[in-house]
């Protein structure tokens, strides 16, 4: 077996082009209007749309950082992505936190440790 994340969105087309703009190396591996799957590797976020989601109850999300926030703060903010909060210190690292199109709270994580 194999972990599928699921992620509960409100628009199908809008959801999909921020996952693919935030996982870029992600492979498309199924879409439909209702069930879209992208591949990491031994991991899967998959979109599923819903019309009953409230804002940022679809589930909790921490991408793993391989390059440095830095970078992919540039990278959000020419994508018109906002960060909800900037790069802090943590015990691992480093964190920031960006939200998607229907308010889940994704934080992206640099681990030094």
């Amino acid at each position: 077996m194999r972990p599928v994340t699921i992620v509960y969105v409100s628009d199908m087309e809008d959801s999909l082009g921020f996952y693919r703009t935030l996982l870029p190396q992600a492979e498309l591996v199924a879409t439909s209007p209702y069930w879209t799957e992208l591949s990491l590797g031994a991991a899967s976020v998959a979109l599923h749309i819903s019309d009953d989601i409230g804002e940022g109850t679809q589930l909790g999300l921490a991408l793993a950082a391989d390059t440095p926030l830095e970078d992919i703060a540039a990278m959000l903010e020419a994508n018109e992505i906002a960060i909800d909060r900037p790069i802090e210190d943590e015990p691992f690292g480093r964190s920031m936190v960006i939200r998607d199109l229907d308010g889940l709270a994704i934080q992206i994580n640099e681990h030094t440790t």
